[in-house]
C-alpha cells in the first residue's frame, strides 16, 4: 500500500489506494471479502487458498480497514487479491461494540465505482470455509439486485448477509448509502440489508450459510433432504434419547435404515470437486498434555482427579443414519458457517475434541481444516 486514501464518514474514498494484481481486473465478476482485524484477514487468506485450490478463476477483492497490518496486506497481494483500504461507516455514538466495523462489508455495494467494469460480486464473510467452487453462480443466478440465503435459524423471511450476490449499480449503492444515515439504534449490517432489500431479495436456500452447529447438536436443517430413507421421526427419537438410556439397540436402528446409503467416507471427507477436507484420525496426545493439565482441577494429592477424555466418543456411531446424513450434509454444503464454539481460529481440533467429545467427528475436522490451511498461508504468529 503506497498511501492512505482520504475518506468521508460513509467510507467513500476520495482516492482509493488499491492493488490490482489480477490480470483480469476488468472482469465483470468478483468474489469479495472484508477484514477489520488480522485474524479475520487470516481467514480471508484461508478462503483465497481454498478458492484457488477449487480451480476458481474469478478475481478476488478484499476490503480492509486500517487495523489490518502490512504483513497481511502483503500476503493477500502475493495471493493475487485486489486490496482496497476503506474506512468503515460509523454507527451512532457508542454503538457497534463487537459489530462496530461490520458496515465495512456494505461498502462492497460501491465497488463498481472503485473497479470500473465490475458488474456482479459475491460478498462473503471470511469466517466460513468455502467447500465448493461457486463460479457458476455468477451467470447461473437470475439478474437481480440481490440474491442471499435465508437465515433459516432465525426466520423464514430474514436473509443472511454472510453470502450476498450483488448486481452493482449507482441506484443500489445510493439506497445503501442513504440507509447508513438513517440506521436506527441497536441495528447492524444484517438489519440494514433486510430493512432496505428484504422485500426484493431473491431468497436462496440455507445451504449457502450452513451452520456447523448441526455437527455439534446432531440435527439437520429443514432445507436439507438426505438420500437416506430413514424417517425424521426416527432421527428425532435418536436425538431425544436421554444420555445413558440404552433405548433402541443399534441393530434396530440399522434395520430401520436398511434402505439408506452405505457408510459415507468414514476415513476421508472429500468435497464434490475432489478437494480433501480432512481425515478421520486419532491425534496422539502426551500423557502430561497441556490441555489435560489446564482442564484438570487442583485437588488434594490423596484425591484422584476425574480423568479428562482424550479421545472422541461420538453420540452416534458412523453406522447410524443421523451420522451418515451429517456426512452427506457436508458433502452437499458449498459453505460451512462457524456457529459452534466460536470462530475457527479460537480452537484447534484437539480442544474441540476435549470440549465436545460427543460431537460428530466432522465438527473437529472443520476446525482442523481451517488451522492446517491457516498455518500455510497466514503470517507467522497469528495463531499463537
Amino acid at each position: 500500500m503506497n498511501s492512505t486514501p482520504g475518506r468521508d464518514l460513509t467510507g467513500t474514498a476520495q482516492s482509493d489506494t488499491s492493488t490490482s494484481l489480477h490480470t483480469s481486473a476488468e472482469s465483470r465478476f468478483a468474489y469479495v471479502f472484508y477484514a477489520t482485524a488480522n485474524r479475520y484477514c487470516c481467514s480471508v487468506l484461508v478462503n483465497i487458498h481454498r478458492l484457488r485450490g477449487l480451480n476458481s478463476s474469478v478475481p478476488i477483492h478484499v476490503l480492509v480497514s486500517a487495523d489490518v497490518d502490512d504483513p497481511f496486506i502483503g500476503a493477500m497481494e502475493r495471493a493475487n487479491a485486489n486490496v482496497h483500504m476503506l474506512e468503515p461507516p460509523a454507527y451512532a455514538e457508542g454503538e457497534g461494540g463487537y459489530y462496530r466495523d461490520c458496515l465495512l462489508k456494505l461498502l462492497a455495494f460501491k465497488l463498481h465505482m472503485l473497479v470500473p467494469g465490475l458488474h456482479r460480486i459475491l460478498v462473503l464473510d471470511a469466517d466460513q470455509p468455502i467447500l465448493k467452487n461457486m463460479d457458476s453462480l455468477f451467470e447461473g443466478l437470475p439478474d437481480v439486485d440481490l440474491a442471499a440465503p435465508r437465515a433459516y435459524w432465525l426466520s423464514k423471511d430474514f436473509l443472511a448477509t454472510t453470502f450476498m450476490m450483488i448486481n452493482l449499480s449507482d441506484r443500489l449503492w445510493e439506497t445503501i448509502r442513504a440507509a447508513f444515515e438513517a440506521l436506527e439504534y441497536n441495528k447492524f449490517d444484517m438489519d440494514l440489508v433486510n430493512d432496505v432489500l428484504g422485500d426484493t431479495v431473491m431468497m436462496l436456500s440455507g445451504e449457502y450459510v450452513t451452520l456447523n452447529s448441526h455437527w455439534e447438536n446432531w440435527d439437520l436443517p429443514q432445507w436439507f433432504h438426505p438420500t437416506s430413507k430413514l424417517e425424521a421421526t426416527v432421527v428425532k427419537r435418536l436425538n431425544d434419547k436421554p444420555p445413558g438410556d440404552s433405548g433402541e439397540s443399534e441393530r434396530q436402528v440399522e434395520q430401520e435404515d436398511a434402505n439408506g446409503q452405505d457408510r459415507i467416507a468414514s476415513e476421508q471427507q472429500v468435497s464434490p470437486s475432489g478437494s480433501a477436507i480432512g481425515v478421520l484420525t486419532q491425534v496422539p496426545i502426551p500423557a502430561a498434555s497441556l490441555a489435560t493439565s489446564l482442564l484438570t482441577p487442583v485437588v488434594d494429592e490423596e484425591v484422584k482427579p476425574k480423568p479428562v477424555p482424550l479421545s472422541p466418543s461420538p453420540r452416534f456411531s458412523d453406522s447410524q443414519s443421523i451420522s451418515k446424513q451429517l456426512y452427506q450434509l457436508q458433502e452437499f454444503a458449498p459453505i460451512i458457517h462457524f456457529s459452534a464454539l466460536g470462530k475457527p481460529w479460537m480452537l484447534p481440533k484437539i480442544t474441540v475434541t476435549l470440549v465436545r467429545p460427543d460431537a460428530h467427528p466432522l465438527l473437529a475436522q472443520q476446525f482442523e481444516m481451517w488451522h492446517e490451511t491457516a498455518a500455510m498461508v497466514c503470517p507467522d504468529g497469528i495463531l499463537l
